[in-house]
């Protein structure tokens, strides 16, 4: 059951506006409608206005304008309570379930002893295979979003809001939770499915609303994950990018879950270097120090008296596209995808003969990570080694270099990209293979 031929949409969000107390304005118009039995996607490139506009489906931001209707209903959400009162739960990006209950008392904790009878009615209706049994903690990513989404539905909701729900998961567990997807939307539930991977919008998505600069520029069917992209950015640099892979045993890439030994193995090459030894950690927003400015977030890294750090500093705003007033801006008034890219930039060029980054496009869209690559491979030719840890295999292969992965402490021999056998990465990457 999908959206086509139906005349009667189950949410409709007509002409949202968002504009925040300091003038930002975050949504400008944004429509989107939702029909049951249908999986929607919603794309664009950080700042694009997605976050806001989903908070406004869920009752966390108060929209300055606009209307939202729930099955024909002109409803005021005005808090989470509110959207779960009308149906609507929001999956967020990581995990929220106590790690060390099973999946059925998180439920249970969350929603009582209904949401548990629910729950196993539904499994046992539609076939789901999940583990309810064991506690949160030792169970892999993809099977704990399972449960999330599982425990979404126990509240007797009708439309759940994913936000990246893929971001930390290997491809087979993508895969999973696609099956498990396509299942409840022939159930009849819908979904909201946010991503930056333009590829898994094309194979689990039923149509896709594309924002860019907070308005909609393509609300409609699911197509190529090129045309998704040119609606996004309005340019080429991504597929020009993936479409110019380069090798060189300088850049060493390290793909697997986290959690499977990568801190590590990181701790090994930071330990390893002679010069100075730029690194990004798995939580780049721990290697900044809030309320000061972007000059002096890159004098505290290295207290150097002929380094130019105004010019260093305005150099990285350039290379790594970072929108700040100047560059005596506090670091946290930038927006997340901002900040990101200006620590991995500070990092990068920072660093003498050797760069350890850690997921330093997790949460990027394609553009930004298209970007942070070019100067990845800037630092390979000015000679400086990068060790580069990925979640992602399509980035891994687009990236170049070595391709080694990493699963519960042991790493496979490297492989240049060019050389990599895709099916073989996936099974390596889920504990298959292994000798």
């Amino acid at each position: 059951m999908t959206s086509q031929g139906r005349s009667s949409p189950l949410l409709k969000a007509r002409n949202i506006w968002v504009v925040y107390s300091d003038g930002t304005v975050a949504n400008k118009g944004v429509s989107l409608t939702l029909y049951e039995g249908e999986i929607h996607g919603l794309v664009g490139e950080n700042g694009a206005g997605k976050t806001s506009f989903v908070h406004v489906l869920y009752g966390v931001v108060r929209p300055s304008a606009g209307e939202i209707y729930i099955q024909g209903v002109k409803t005021r959400i005005a808090s989470p309570q509110d959207a779960r009162r009308h149906g609507i739960f929001m999956v967020p990006q990581h995990n929220v379930l106590i790690p060390t209950l099973t999946g059925l008392d998180n439920i249970r904790l969350s929603n009582g002893a209904e949401a548990v009878d629910r729950v196993y009615r539904l499994v046992d209706e539609l076939g789901i295979d999940v583990d309810l049994d064991t506690p949160v903690e030792r169970l892999e990513r993809g099977m704990v979003k399972k449960i999330e989404v599982l425990r979404a539905l126990a509240t007797g909701a009708k439309i759940v809001i994913l936000d990246e729900p893929t971001s930390v998961m290997s491809p087979v567990e993508v895969e999973d939770l696609s099956r498990l997807l396509k299942t409840l939307r022939g159930a009849g539930y819908s979904f909201i499915f946010i991503s930056h991977r333009l590829d898994e919008v094309v194979e689990i998505c039923d149509r896709v609303t594309v924002l860019r600069d907070g308005q909609v520029a393509y609300s409609g069917g699911v197509d190529e994950v090129e045309k998704l992209y040119r609606l996004m950015f309005r340019g080429e640099e991504y597929l020009e990018a993936s479409s110019m892979r380069r090798i060189s045993p300088m850049l060493r890439v390290f793909l697997g879950i986290e959690g499977n030994g990568q801190e590590e193995l990181a701790r090994k090459y930071l330990s390893g270097s002679r010069g100075f030894t730029g690194y990004v950690p798995g939580n780049p927003y721990s290697a900044m120090v809030p309320g000061m400015s972007l000059v002096d977030n890159v004098r505290f890294r290295v207290l150097d008296q002929d380094i130019d750090y105004e010019g260093l500093t305005l150099r990285i705003v350039r290379s790594y596209e970072v929108v700040a007033r100047d560059i005596y801006t506090p670091i946290d008034r930038l927006s997340g995808g901002n900040m990101q890219r200006f620590i991995v930039g500070r990092e990068v060029e920072l660093s003498e003969d050797r760069c350890v980054l850690m997921y330093p496009t997790r949460g990027l869209d394609m553009r930004s990570m298209a970007l942070v690559h070019r100067r990845v491979w800037d630092a390979v030719e000015r000679g400086c080694e990068v060790i580069y840890f990925t979640e992602d295999m399509e980035e891994a292969l687009m990236l170049g270099g070595m391709i080694s992965v990493v699963y519960r402490g042991r790493v496979s021999e490297p492989v240049s990209a060019d050389e990599a056998d895709v099916d073989r990465l996936k099974m390596l990457m889920s504990g298959i293979g292994w000798s």
